[in-house]
């Protein structure tokens, strides 16, 4: 048994402890647009829902080994627009792939021949067999001057493909299978 402080100086030990407690998530395959017109194609698994009205998503983005803020987050402020995944199963190894540092402006889509479909022309695409993906506005970032920052995207549109239970717009019932963060690995998460 461990009891653990919180500090400002000890960041990747407060986001590995939360990241283990704070479970099940599901994982934000995030693209954007690089200055360059390259897709930026990179997961995160610190994300969350903290509003519906208006609809925001939360993605807590650690910085770069050298200090720099990730292309995400520069892309979303710049352009404006992030389009979020939710990756399947089927996914796990390219979403792990995406993971590692790549230079700035290069297109993990195209290094990874990760095949992407725009399915909203004023969004950036998103990967071919996606189940569901929320195309997002930049909202805000919350800079705390320190390992993190906290960007803000507010959902616009959404799209699912699902088999839906009922045809009802008030019964939106579907099942997803996500990627999801449980602890030490990925899980399948059903019926939440």
């Amino acid at each position: 048994m461990m009891i653990f402080t919180f500090s400002p100086t000890t960041p990747l030990q407060n986001f590995k402890i939360l990241s283990q407690c704070l479970i099940p998530r599901p994982i934000a395959w995030i693209s954007t647009m690089n200055d360059n017109g390259n897709i930026n194609l990179a997961p995160f698994s610190f994300f969350a829902p903290i509003s519906l009205e208006p609809t925001i998503l939360s993605v807590c983005l650690m910085k770069k080994s050298d200090g720099s803020i990730k292309d995400t987050l520069h892309n979303a402020k710049t352009f404006k627009r992030a389009s979020i995944t939710i990756p399947s199963p089927q996914d796990c190894t390219q979403v792990q792939a995406c993971s590692q540092e790549f230079e700035q402006g290069t297109s993990e889509a195209s290094e990874l021949n990760i095949h992407l479909s725009s399915l909203l022309s004023d969004y950036p695409p998103v990967p071919s067999n996606c189940q569901c993906a929320f195309f997002c506005d930049f909202y805000d970032v919350w800079d705390f001057q320190s390992a993190t920052d906290t960007l803000l995207l507010e959902v616009k549109q959404c799209f699912v493909n699902a088999d839906f239970e009922s045809e009802s717009s008030e019964d939106l019932r579907f099942s997803l299978e996500p990627l999801a963060r449980a602890g030490r690995g990925f899980k399948i998460l059903q019926d939440l």
